[in-house]
């Protein structure tokens, strides 16, 4: 149907736009969980339908596995990867929501996602997507949290609705990245794992997430068993460089963003001015002086988001810690413990799925205790003797789903 009179006769049924977005704040007035879905516009099928729940959505109800999958973050491509689905993907956040330094690791199995047909929904300058790119996608779902966007500059709750009406729902929570969603309405936050169970029910595919898991479970045991004791563990500082200046994230914050470096009981190095750090209260943070990095002097300093590679445009993580280590030539910037040791590194990316966190506890235990787990390679190629969990057994894990 032509998207004119597609519109015109949903206005016709629900009297207006403003009612709908009427409707949609009573319903966040109301203390229930926002139902941001749809089911009446996906065909009919042999399959019986069949429903998830999860916040912020409610329950979803779906008469088909979706086709044609849009994301918003990298975790959830991640999330895709491990249970087979990624080939169906038509489009994603940003160009960079890709890193392949851990799947080149697992024999057997590769990303299926064809890069050279993605659409991306926000462009180099950071622009947001509107309407108008969703309606010609058509996907099947949206992977992006619907509380976010409608609160997003040149969206509303309202134009959430049209599109999850006539378009597909969304299935999305963003928040539990770091447990710090800024609303009144209720909220509920997952772990990584519930919510990639959450996700691999939508496409009817539990086992590759039930296996990865329990892989998890046992690193989980085998790294926990050789930590030292929590006095003799070196203060870890997570910090972005631009500028001269130095955002720091805490490591005191819930949410599976930082899922790996409880996993390793690290110690926050910026503990006492959490309050003050990127993402507390939702806002950007305060950021330091060289000389206010001086004062803290983290033992170890890790750069989120900098496994990505550079960029020709330099505006990346990876940019950011390679500026960090040339500080070595700075008078005062050589002074930093970190810098004199050695213990400068790429840190991970807080977008992370069940692939990625393996990956990632790894690499973090080997940037924090070189001496109990072998030292870091940036390459992420280490011989059987130096790796904390089986590929193998990870590539078995994913090799049926991703045929």
């Amino acid at each position: 149907m032509h998207r004119t009179l597609r519109l015109a006769l949903a206005a016709l049924l629900l009297g207006s736009a403003g009612l709908a977005a009427i409707a949609l704040l009573m319903v966040l007035g109301s203390g229930k969980e926002p139902a941001f879905r749809v089911t009446a516009t996906q065909p009919q099928t042999d399959q019986a339908p069949y429903s998830v729940t999860m916040s912020p959505m409610g329950t979803v109800r779906f008469d088909r596995v979706p086709q044609r999958i849009v994301t918003q973050d990298a975790n959830y491509n991640d999330i895709l990867f491990s249970i087979g689905q990624d080939k169906k993907l038509s489009a994603t956040g940003y160009a960079s929501n890709f890193y392949d330094g851990f799947y080149a690791q697992l024999k057997g199995v590769s990303p299926a996602v064809d890069r050279q047909r993605l659409i991306y929904l926000s462009g180099a300058s950071g622009a947001l997507f509107d309407k108008e790119l969703l309606y010609r996608l058509h996907a099947d779902i949206h992977h992006i949290d619907p509380v976010q966007l409608a609160a997003s500059r040149g969206w509303s709750p309202s134009d959430v609705q049209e599109i999850a009406r006539n378009v597909g729902p969304f299935f999305a929570n963003r928040y539990s990245r770091e447990d710090n969603y800024p609303g009144k309405e209720p909220y509920s936050y997952y772990s990584l794992w519930e919510l990639s169970e959450k996700v691999a029910q939508v496409y009817r595919r539990p086992e590759p997430i039930a296996r990865l898991k329990r892989i998890y479970d046992q690193l989980v045991r085998d790294v926990e068993a050789r930590l030292p004791p929590v006095d003799k563990r070196p203060r870890v500082g997570l910090v972005f460089y631009g500028n001269g200046r130095f955002t720091p994230y805490s490591l005191s914050r819930s949410g599976f963003g930082q899922a790996q470096y409880r996993v390793l009981g690290a110690r926050d190095a910026f503990e006492k001015i959490q309050a003050s750090t990127y993402g507390s209260g939702g806002g950007a943070g305060t950021a330091l002086d060289l000389e206010g990095l001086l004062a803290i002097d983290p033992e170890v300093i890790i750069v989120p988001f900098a496994i990505y590679p550079a960029t020709a445009s330099g505006s990346t993580s990876r940019t950011s810690y390679e500026q960090l280590l040339k500080l070595k030539d700075n008078p005062l910037g050589q002074r930093l413990t970190a810098l004199q040791h050695g213990r400068v590194y790429p840190g991970g990316t807080p977008l992370q799925g069940p692939v990625f966190l393996l990956f990632q506890i790894e690499m973090a235990a080997k940037q924090i205790y070189p001496d109990l787990f072998g030292s870091y390679r940036d390459d992420q190629s280490y011989p059987p003797t130096e790796q904390l969990f089986d590929r193998a057994a990870v590539a078995a894990a994913l090799k049926d789903e991703n045929q």
